[in-house]
């Protein structure tokens, strides 16, 4: 597992969910059947039901109500019996997009997928918190073992396992409104003091109970980014704290979004997993498997042609979506070798054969067998044409620092839950 992020994933961010596009990988097949809990876990949904135009560059932006469905079908139709959700369900917190969001959820919960939200930076405003949690009284607010007075955070105790639900906010000041949360006059995101003494108390109460954690929230708590305050929009005040926290209670597992792409990273027996932008390429969310020793984690895509067969969808790109999505990412590959060659030029066959490389690593990349594909990748003819038009480019340094760090773990892990006191 890899520490080192910088640049790397802000750059990433733009590029996939700018374009909408990356390779396409087979159409995904059913996972194993659960031995335990099976948890899937989505970022980032970015809904916007406005947004209809099916004409529009951004395809997979201009479908995302029906992506959603397509998430909330295909885990249940995985075996999911439990959905996080971690921030940014809406993309401009519209009340009207939450209702329309909720009812999308409630109807997934009626067929026995049990659902927590929480709030990300795009969240909030107009809406505030007390009206987010009132919007989604049904999908953790109501039923929390414990809330925090101080943010959205909530406590969710089931027999088998804890859920701690983490706000650190990050969205516009002007919508907090809780009568305990501390008074802001920027839109940083942070955990309070009196957030992290409530956090304590119910890591306290899970481990008097014997119960496993698992923890999720928005932001990121082990990138450099998210602990260097010149990183606006990406440090997370007391994210070190917090991650200290939850090492000293032995939680093995951290889950967040906001960086628009799949990392793991792990620090001193803590891992966090960062879920992916759902309505960018592969369309992807994570699906976690729970044990009484263990935590499997494997990623999963959408299966959207499935959903939009089972629906009786008309639109032939959501029938046909992995194929729609590969032809959108060899266009996008050669888009943009053409793009470099004015500066750089190549002959008509190496441009060919870099468009090839830059579309099989990053193919590569989103299956999570980057790592063990990394000689193969840079013995193609490709990869020697691609570096030389991508010099000067953000591409140089990102695709190469992207295959050289590539972790195996992208691919899936499973890590052992620490038995308790």
């Amino acid at each position: 597992m890899r520490r080192r992020l910088a640049a790397l994933l802000c750059l990433m961010a733009l590029i996939f969910s700018a374009c909408g596009n990356a390779p396409a990988v087979p159409t995904p097949s059913p996972m194993p059947e659960a031995e335990g809990l099976r948890i899937a876990v989505a970022s980032d949904l970015h809904f916007d039901p406005d947004n209809t135009s099916k004409k529009a560059s951004l395809g997979a932006v201009a479908y995302n109500p029906e992506l959603i469905d397509a998430l909330l079908y295909d885990a249940q139709e995985q075996g999911a019996e439990l959905l996080l959700l971690t921030g940014d369900i809406v993309n401009l917190g519209r009340r009207e997009h939450h209702e329309a969001l909720a009812e999308k959820l409630r109807a997934a919960e009626a067929g026995g997928l049990r659902i927590l939200v929480l709030p990300g930076n795009h969240d909030l405003a107009p809406v505030t918190q007390r009206e987010f949690a009132a919007l989604y009284a049904d999908f953790g607010y109501d039923d929390a073992f414990s809330r925090d007075d101080a943010s959205l955070s909530y406590c969710v105790m089931r027999e088998d396992l804890c859920v701690l639900m983490m706000d650190a906010g990050g969205y516009d000041h002007a919508a907090i409104d809780l009568p305990d949360a501390p008074y802001r006059t920027d839109d940083e995101a942070f955990f309070s003091d009196m957030t992290l003494r409530w956090a304590e108390q119910m890591l306290e109460t899970a481990r008097e109970h014997h119960l496993p954690v698992l923890c999720a929230g928005h932001y990121n708590i082990l990138t450099a980014e998210g602990r260097d305050p010149s990183r606006s929009g990406l440090y997370l005040e007391n994210a070190d704290r917090f991650a200290a926290l939850l090492q000293a209670y032995d939680v093995p597992l951290y889950l967040s979004g906001h960086l628009h792409t799949r990392y793991v990273l792990e620090e001193e027996g803590l891992t966090e997993l960062i879920t992916e932008y759902l309505l960018a390429y592969p369309t992807g969310y994570s699906m976690l498997d729970l044990t009484p020793d263990a935590i499997t984690y494997t990623p999963r895509r959408v299966n959207v042609d499935a959903w939009a067969a089972e629906t009786g969808q008309k639109d032939r790109t959501l029938l046909h979506f992995t194929r729609w999505q590969q032809k959108q990412q060899q266009r996008y590959s050669v888009r943009n070798v053409n793009d470099m060659c004015v500066r750089n030029p190549l002959t008509h066959r190496d441009r060919r054969r870099a468009a090839a490389f830059f579309y099989a690593a990053m193919d590569a990349y989103w299956r999570g067998d980057l790592a063990q594909e990394r000689e193969t990748l840079l013995a193609m003819r490709g990869c020697e044409p691609f570096f030389r038009c991508a010099e000067g480019y953000a591409y140089e340094w990102w695709l190469r620092d992207l295959i050289e760090n590539a972790a195996p773990e992208l691919g899936g892990f499973t890590i052992t839950i620490p038995k308790g006191e």
